[in-house]
């Protein structure tokens, strides 16, 4: 046996009609290593010659599109396992503050807040909105705002809410720094003082979220029809009385007395009587009084 028949008897043995084309199917991942698009934006901005000269924001519009898929707010096997899960099995990552209902339009399904010195009453705190599956509407008219939901389109709903966190504590600190700049300029001491030394917090970004709105499509609109139904409740109450007096037959009996009451002289009389007393009203508004005679003077 010569060395080339050795290599050719070693070689492993192909599989049936492996030299023939052949179809494969692949299936693409799913979960959090799925490469389908989430979300779309389409920002637009324009700025004039005099802006420019002076500094000024620019005119800027954006509207984004996303779609929130089952993995990302439950648990499912083989992907992500959330932490903070509620009753109905969904994680709960709030919704930023542009698409909780105190920031969101009332014909938009939002829910102004009260004003605690306005009504006597404590009403009871709005539930903080979270994001669920399907799809959602941001807009924003802020240059800021573009910028941070650009970084956001990196990150995850968990990631999302740990920058939003740490934004508000960050707010929140520097509103207690300058609480405690205003008590020093008015004397106060009477509080410890945990500001000492050169320790200046830093300061958080302007408040931009004010200028976007966020809302799951569709829309949550508010229930009109109990509007409606309040506005026309007394008329279909009286549309009730009506038929009600119907069916006892008490409009007949009106009916039949009307028509009696026609072949008698009463109309004629109660009209006569009515003609006679608006005419002697009338007679007595333009006659002149005794006393405007006496308050004119000699002609």
């Amino acid at each position: 046996m010569t060395v080339n028949e050795t290599k050719v008897s070693r070689q492993p043995r192909k599989p049936p009609l492996a030299d023939w084309p052949t179809i494969k199917i692949l299936t693409p991942p799913k979960g959090r290593f799925s490469p389908k698009t989430d979300e779309w934006c389409l920002t637009y901005c324009s700025q004039t010659v005099s802006g420019r000269f002076y500094g000024k924001e620019p005119f800027c519009r954006s509207v984004c599109i996303r779609r929130v898929f089952p993995h990302e707010v439950k648990n499912i096997i083989s992907f992500k396992t959330h932490r903070n899960i509620g009753p109905d099995g969904k994680a709960l990552y709030p919704l930023p503050s542009e698409g909780q209902p105190a920031n969101v339009p009332r014909f938009l399904g939002g829910k102004p807040v009260e004003d605690s010195e306005a009504s006597p009453r404590k009403s009871s705190p709005e539930p903080v909105k979270h994001w669920d599956e399907g799809w959602y509407l941001w807009t924003t008219r802020s240059r800021l705002a573009i910028h941070e939901k650009t970084d956001s389109m990196m990150m995850d709903l968990e990631r999302q809410q740990k920058v939003n966190k740490r934004y508000e504590e960050r707010r929140e600190i520097w509103e207690d720094y300058q609480d405690h700049l205003a008590n020093q300029a008015e004397g106060d001491n009477g509080e410890p003082n945990k500001w000492w030394g050169p320790i200046v917090p830093p300061r958080p970004l302007p408040d931009f979220r004010s200028q976007s709105l966020m809302v799951p499509l569709p829309p949550e609109f508010p229930p009109f029809w109990d509007r409606i139904n309040k506005l026309l409740a007394p008329s279909r109450k009286v549309l009730q009385i009506f038929a009600e007096s119907i069916t006892s037959g008490e409009q007949r009996q009106f009916a039949e007395r009307v028509w009696e009451k026609a072949w008698t002289n009463e109309p004629f009389i109660l009209a006569s009587r009515t003609f006679t007393q608006a005419y002697e009203r009338w007679r007595d508004r333009e006659a002149p009084s005794d006393e405007d005679d006496g308050k004119k003077g000699p002609t």
